[in-house]
């Protein structure tokens, strides 16, 4: 699963269950393309029971088991924004120096007083 996350793209998520009123953002596979086919024949009238089996036990089976195209499983666009699969420990550490990063960049003209006067001079 982790894989499928790092070599998705923000477009390869699927809406679905919209005519349930219900929709939910999943991950593209052999399922939801199956899904996504019964939802355009059936319209509006579609009922969960149509969709049983792509919807229904999938997590185990794509979690525990590993089979990817099971069916429907939550997954937003930010799919395309995961790179790699860092440790607990790596992924805070890299939040920490991002935010230090950023912190001493935008601090450093107030400490000097440069952003102060730019501040300034725009209200004036």
């Amino acid at each position: 699963m982790k894989q499928a996350l790092v070599a998705a793209s923000e477009l390869d998520t699927r809406l679905v269950m919209r005519e349930l009123r219900n929709t939910e953002r999943v991950l593209k596979n052999k399922g939801v393309d199956r899904l996504l086919e019964i939802e355009r024949e059936r319209g509006k009238s579609l009922k969960i029971a149509d969709i049983h089996d792509q919807v229904a036990a999938v997590y185990p089976k794509v979690m525990i088991e590993g089979e990817m195209d099971a069916g429907a499983w939550s997954c937003g666009m930010v799919a395309g924004l995961i790179h790699d699969i860092p440790t607990v420990k790596e992924l805070i550490d890299r939040i920490m120096a991002e935010a230090e990063q950023i912190i001493r960049q935008r601090l450093t003209g107030f400490l000097d007083g440069t952003e102060v006067k730019a501040s300034a001079r725009a209200v004036a």
